[in-house]
């Protein structure tokens, strides 16, 4: 038997472990999701769950756990310790399709427009202008980093150049 996993079957047990850890309360304190005994409680005291269910239920979450300290237990120390350095970065989350689409979206919109703070644009801007923009005869009309410039509020040069609001020339 080995005593690492894999990314993939890491990946599973940061799940399965992160589940029990939701079900059992030690992640959540059972805000976003039932702690397994007090759920077994409150549905047995509202007569919704049989005895049966309640058995399966108190099985599943002793048979998870089980299974989890097995698999655990028997990993090297170094791999015990990246488990456990991952499990506090990892966390599994329930969520509806339109909160999914939108996450997916932002994701998706980050991907396709950068995020930079202002005043970094501006100083990008500044060395892109230094290779650019010095000494430019282009016609605005023509220059891809006109609209760019335009369309994020780059200050104009201050030069007057009349082929362009954000060409200069170098002062002597």
């Amino acid at each position: 038997m080995r005593d690492y996993l894999n990314s993939v079957e890491k990946n599973q047990f940061m799940v399965m472990n992160s589940v029990l850890q939701m079900a059992i309360g030690i992640r959540n304190q059972g805000t976003d999701g039932p702690m397994l005994q007090t759920m077994r409680e409150e549905w047995s005291k509202r007569d919704n769950m049989t005895k049966e269910e309640h058995k399966s239920l108190k099985m599943a979450e002793t048979y998870m756990e089980k299974f989890i300290m097995s698999v655990y237990n028997r990993q090297s120390p170094k791999e015990k310790e990246q488990i456990q350095k991952k499990l506090l970065k990892y966390d599994f989350k329930l969520v509806d399709d339109y909160t999914l689409k939108q996450v997916q979206r932002d994701i998706k919109d980050k991907m396709q427009n950068a995020v930079v703070p202002r005043q970094q644009f501006y100083d990008w801007t500044c060395e892109i202008m230094q290779v650019k923009c010095k000494g430019c005869t282009k016609d605005w009309n023509t220059c891809d980093l006109y609209q760019v410039f335009e369309n994020n509020f780059v200050p104009e040069s201050g030069f007057d150049c009349s082929n362009c609001k954000f060409a200069y020339t170098e002062s002597e």
